[in-house]
């Protein structure tokens, strides 16, 4: 069975999680802002779409209002 870019997007965000902890979101904002100075669009994509879902991912562990 091939893993799908979706796979991949969510593997990558959960190594994040689970390597950088809270540090997460600057870890991947320094990899966004790495690949936009090197102009390198694909790269800078890839990071924005991993963040989208370790924002996703954050927020399902959120605990729930009382």
């Amino acid at each position: 069975m091939a893993v799908t870019r979706e796979q991949e997007l969510w593997a990558m965000a959960l190594w994040v999680d689970r390597e950088h902890g809270e540090d997460g979101e600057r870890f991947i904002a320094e990899r966004v802002l790495h690949f936009d100075a090197e102009g390198d669009h694909g790269g800078k994509q890839l990071w924005r779409n991993v963040a989208r879902r370790y924002v996703k991912l954050n927020e399902a562990d959120a605990p729930l209002p009382h």
